[in-house]
């Protein structure tokens, strides 16, 4: 199986400790493990698992490091 790669666009500045928290969250999330690379406009997710898992993975961390529903004001995704 290929790794499943989900894109975020981000569409709203971040703090520096919103990544941290999100590092911190996906780092402590189990397996297998979802690696995060960032550009000034997009995240991409990666992992060893289907596409569902990935993208419920990363909602469930964004949700976590975010204020209520501030993630989806944030983050869209471009896949």
């Amino acid at each position: 199986m290929e790794p499943a790669v989900h894109r975020i666009t981000i569409i709203a500045p971040q703090p520096p400790t919103v990544w941290q928290r999100l590092e911190t969250v996906l780092a402590d999330g189990g397996s297998p493990p979802i690696s995060m690379t960032r550009s000034a406009s997009t995240i991409t997710f990666t992992c060893d698992t289907g596409d569902f898992m990935l993208r419920a993975r990363v909602a469930d961390a964004l949700m976590t490091v975010c204020d209520h529903g501030e993630w989806r004001r944030s983050f869209t995704p471009e896949d």
